[in-house]
């Protein structure tokens, strides 16, 4: 009976022992499982932050390109109406030159003859000035200036050719030499 007794107690001791080992590998394994998880969370909460802030990052990047383009955008439509009064103002001034009549219209070619011509140029009228021009050559001061054919490029005013030029003095061609001078000064005016 000593013999069952003491495999008993061997198998007793055994199963104590083993008892004691898994009560010890689970101690271990509960503590690695809740160090593993502490590290999960702990990661977790990185990786949430690290998202949150990109995803903050991107959103204010976007405002601010938007933001940036609304700007461009609305400074762009601004020159655009800028412009369109601006072109605006320049083609009522065509008109009114355009619309001149009688001894301004006259005094007008008058002036442009006598700033433009130098001397032995033709003179080639537009149809709507030919007979003003025709009038202001004799008596002009210029020698020998020539009329020439009707200019049918041009709707007033006249041009010029000489030996070896040729040069636009209608009132389309006045005003954009005038414009090209004074654009600036008139954007500040108008949009000051």
């Amino acid at each position: 009976m000593e013999t069952a007794n003491g495999a008993e107690k061997l198998i007793s001791s055994i199963l104590e022992e083993a008892r004691e080992n898994a009560s010890a590998i689970e101690w271990r394994s509960t503590e690695a499982i809740a160090a593993i998880k502490q590290k999960f969370e702990r990661d977790c909460e990185l990786v949430r932050n690290e998202f949150t802030k990109k995803a903050n990052d991107a959103r204010e990047l976007t405002l601010k390109t938007a933001r940036t383009n609304a700007e461009l955008q609305g400074r762009k439509e601004l020159l655009g109406l800028k412009r369109g009064v601006i072109d605006e103002a320049y083609a009522s001034a065509y008109k009114k030159l355009c619309g001149l009549s009688g001894e301004k219209r006259e005094a007008l070619i008058k002036k442009l003859i006598a700033r433009e011509c130098e001397g032995s140029e033709v003179v080639c009228p537009s149809a709507k000035d030919r007979g003003i021009v025709e009038k202001l050559l004799p008596s002009c001061g210029i020698s020998g200036l020539t009329l020439g054919e009707t200019d049918g490029t041009i709707s007033d005013g006249f041009t010029l050719k000489g030996n070896n030029y040729y040069k636009n003095c209608s009132f389309e061609a006045l005003l954009a030499e005038v414009r090209t001078v004074t654009e600036a000064e008139v954007t500040k005016k108008l949009f000051k």
